[in-house]
């Protein structure tokens, strides 16, 4: 009798109990994916915030300064999308002349994504990805 109710009281103690989803503070807050618009430009990458070395032909994007000092996120990928065109770009520095939700990209991103550079400020979707 003592071992039944010692083994159910440890059965108790060790089984799971329910907590509400707000309860848990272990996860990380991310950005959503939702769509964003914003003014798209492109700039001449070098040594990037996340403290790597970019050119002018990879697919990357500086974020606005609230954005990227608020959540860091280096590696994350966003989808860029205007006019039926879209790419695909990986957040490598910080634009310290953008607004919230404006994107500044590299040269052959910029190109990809929006068309050609003599375009130089357009208006377009993007979201994370």
């Amino acid at each position: 009798m003592i071992f039944t109710t010692l083994a159910m009281a440890a059965l108790a103690l060790a089984a799971p109990s329910a907590q509400p989803a707000s309860a848990n503070t272990d996860i990380a807050l991310t950005p959503s994916s939702a769509l964003t618009t914003g003014s798209i430009t492109y700039y001449q990458p070098g040594l990037g915030a996340c403290g790597k070395w970019n050119s002018k032909d990879d697919l990357i994007v500086a974020v606005s300064a609230p954005l990227f000092d608020r959540s860091r996120p280096c590696g994350r990928r966003i989808r860029v999308s205007y006019n039926g065109r879209s790419a695909d770009v990986t957040v490598v520095d910080r634009c310290e002349g953008c607004a919230e939700n404006d994107l500044d990209l590299s040269p052959a991103a910029f190109k990809r994504a929006i068309g050609g550079l003599g375009l130089g400020r357009v208006n377009a979707n993007w979201a994370w990805i």
